[in-house]
C-alpha cells in the first residue's frame, strides 16, 4: 500500500501597526484560529494556526492585516 501524500499551505499573517486602530479587536473577536492578541493594537500571537480563512481580513475596517500564503 502507497502512502498519500498530503499538501499542507501555511500563511504568514502580518499587522501594519501604522493602519491598525487601538482597541478595535475585530480581528481576534472573529478569528477562528484565535491568532491574534490585543495589547493596544492587533499583533498575530499564534500565526502557526492561520488556516487562510480570510475572516480578518473581511472584518478589518483599515485594512490592516495582510496574509500571505507560503
Amino acid at each position: 500500500m502507497a502512502k498519500k501524500k498530503i499538501d499542507f499551505e501555511f500563511y504568514l499573517v502580518h499587522v501594519d501597526r501604522d493602519k491598525c486602530v487601538d482597541g478595535c479587536e475585530e480581528c481576534k473577536l472573529y478569528c477562528p484560529c484565535d491568532v491574534f492578541d490585543i495589547s493596544h493594537k492587533a499583533f498575530p500571537v499564534r500565526p502557526r494556526s492561520c488556516l487562510g480563512c480570510g475572516t480578518c481580513l473581511a472584518v478589518c475596517k483599515p485594512n490592516a492585516i495582510i496574509i500571505t500564503a507560503i
